[in-house]
């Protein structure tokens, strides 16, 4: 299969050429994820700035999912059906919390910390004159429901752009239909709105992740928005001569951008500074794909075919493939190392990596691909998250090793071997340390041994010490080994502390204290001092421990818990629970 694989995809190439093993591993799959959705349906973020990315997912079902690794972490229900979602930057922040974009329509919710924020609303279209003198003279019953009927299909026949009512209209064969339409929406006429076909993010003034960065909208009446960081208000927009199906940006805002926009007539124009340039690449078929590699732009085709034109308009080359095109991504590495790869989806279940027009490698995944998102899924940057037509989902991981080098180099060993080693002379001090070496081996030996033991008992001493002190996840102290658990319940200013206390040796402990403290100009705590009767081995004891947040402007600190003994004067062991930010109290 590698070699029909490399015969099929890129003229010139060598039919013996072999493939590279395939330099993904399986990290996760869930088969009943439910939820089947397009690449612009997918995002990667770091929305709580600790490191940890989340994957963001939106489906037709209306519905929006936060994943954490591989548990969901938050799901809502959303008010419409989405057609992009996306992460940006709104200020300049520390930490920097990303702010999500759902667009659905002719609106984009904004939701910041989890929660719904704003939403922002498209401005509405102007009605042709000629429609709108149409629908006048229906309401003034000047005219009856069949000569409106004819006048806006000359309208339309003649060139003039519709709004969606009319068209609406147009599509009723039954007069009685025609009637009951036209008496429900002679009123709505003066509000069309258009709809939200794609979305991306450009940055404003800064090339990093966590720049300030704005929203670029693609909507059906053949505009192109820029946002501007609050999503409140428009910066620029553009208008194209066809409606843009897919977004691909590049630059700053305040310095020089270019927009590359591939569109329903099968072209692709390019905005630059807010200016559509004069230059147009018209492919043969529609476009199923984008995707922008440095100086060229990659257009995946219906006709099975992946066209490579460098960003002034010149035609590269071509790749041609077995079959249809689902989804096209860019793998983009940038911190262990700088690497770039295309990665093609197709109908078949394969999934492709190109470096240029070389094939790199092919996965099989035996199903439909809908949806591909790369990029950072938790720590690990080289991630491909898939989205299948059966609901499914799959994390791939990219090895750190993996090498997208092509090399036309012939099998066999390495030239160098035949080159004779530049090995440097030996200097007088290097043959008396080999001799110092060899006459005090034994005793160089013995003082590596004796140093070794004295370093591995001074770190049995030091971890003796902290489990004596009851600072450990488990303490021994009078012969109990008892575990303490603490989990904080709770948004503020009114916090629950759920302790579990689980005796994991073999006798019972009688009359335990369990003491809380914490800072008073921060915490109260009504009750500090619990007792617990007896703990019977491995059973597990929850205590809830009531505190408060008494300060006014939401201060942090830190609980702590010590498990007490009555015969010493050690605990037998504590926890320090961190709290986290209280809301503000609610006051009349």
């Amino acid at each position: 299969m590698a070699a029909t694989a490399a015969a099929t995809n890129v003229t010139g190439h060598d039919e013996g050429e072999v493939l590279k093993k395939s330099p993904w591993l399986d990290a996760w799959h869930d088969p009943v994820a439910g939820m089947c959705c397009f690449s612009s349906f997918m995002c990667l973020a770091d929305l709580h700035a600790e490191g940890d990315h989340r994957l963001i997912m939106v489906d037709l079902k209306k519905r929006m999912r936060i994943y954490k690794g591989t548990t969901i972490q938050w799901q809502q229900q959303l008010l419409d059906v989405p057609c992009a979602v996306q992460c940006f930057y709104h200020e300049v922040a520390s930490p920097p919390i990303p702010t999500l974009a759902v667009a659905s329509g002719h609106q984009v919710f904004i939701y910041r910390y989890m929660r719904p924020y704003l939403k922002f609303t498209l401005p509405p279209i102007d009605v042709d004159h000629a429609e709108a003198g149409i629908w006048e003279e229906l309401g003034k019953e000047s005219i009856d429901v069949r000569a409106a009927f004819e006048k806006l299909n000359a309208a339309r026949e003649s060139g003039t752009v519709l709004s969606n009512i009319s068209i609406d209209f147009l599509a009723l064969e039954d007069a009685e239909q025609q009637a009951e339409f036209s008496k429900s929406m002679r009123s709505n006429l003066a509000h069309q709105q258009t709809s939200i076909t794609c979305m991306e993010v450009l940055k404003q003034n800064m090339d990093e992740p966590t720049a300030v960065s704005m929203l670029v909208l693609g909507t059906e009446n053949r505009m192109v928005y820029i946002l501007d960081s609050t999503a409140l208000n428009i910066a620029t927009k553009v208008e194209l001569d066809a409606v843009p199906t897919f977004i691909s940006v590049l630059g700053l805002y305040d310095v020089e951008y270019r927009i590359t926009v591939a569109c329903r007539d099968g072209n692709i124009y390019t905005i630059k500074n807010g200016q559509v340039l004069s230059s147009v690449i018209e492919l043969e078929t529609q476009p199923v794909g984008l995707v922008r590699y440095d100086k060229n732009i990659y257009v995946g085709c219906m006709d099975n075919v992946i066209h490579c034109f460098h960003f002034k308009g010149k035609k590269n080359h071509s790749i041609y493939l077995p079959c249809p095109i689902s989804c096209m991504s860019l793998l983009q590495i940038t911190k262990s190392r700088a690497a770039k790869a295309l990665v093609v989806a197709l109908n078949n279940g394969e999934v492709r990596l190109y470096n240029g027009k070389h094939l790199i490698t092919t996965s099989k995944t035996n199903e439909i691909v809908t949806g591909m998102k790369l990029g950072t899924f938790g720590r690990e940057e080289g991630s491909m998250v898939l989205s299948f037509k059966s609901g499914a989902l799959m994390v791939k991981i990219l090895q750190r090793n993996a090498n997208f080098e092509v090399s036309n180099a012939t099998p066999g060993p390495p030239p160098e071997q035949d080159i004779p080693l530049d090995v440097p002379k030996k200097t007088k001090l290097y043959v008396e340390q080999t001799s110092r070496e060899r006459e005090q081996a034994i005793d160089m030996h013995r003082t590596f041994q004796r140093d070794l033991c004295k370093l591995r008992l001074s770190t049995a001493r030091a971890y003796v010490n902290l489990l004596g002190a009851g600072h450990g996840p488990m303490s021994s102290v009078g012969g109990a080994q008892v575990r303490l658990n603490a989990q904080v319940i709770g948004m503020g200013p009114q916090f629950k502390i759920v302790v579990r206390v689980q005796n994991a040796g073999v006798h019972a402990l009688y009359d335990v204290p369990l003491m809380c403290t914490a800072n008073p100009n921060l915490y109260r705590i009504p009750k500090p001092c619990y007792y617990l009767p007896i703990l019977v081995p491995q059973q597990v004891y929850i205590v809830e421990i009531q505190i408060s947040c008494t300060n006014e402007i939401g201060g942090t600190d830190c609980a702590r818990l010590f498990l007490c003994s009555r015969t010493s004067n050690m605990p037998i062991i504590s926890a320090v629970v961190n709290m986290p930010i209280s809301e503000m109290p609610l006051t009349d």
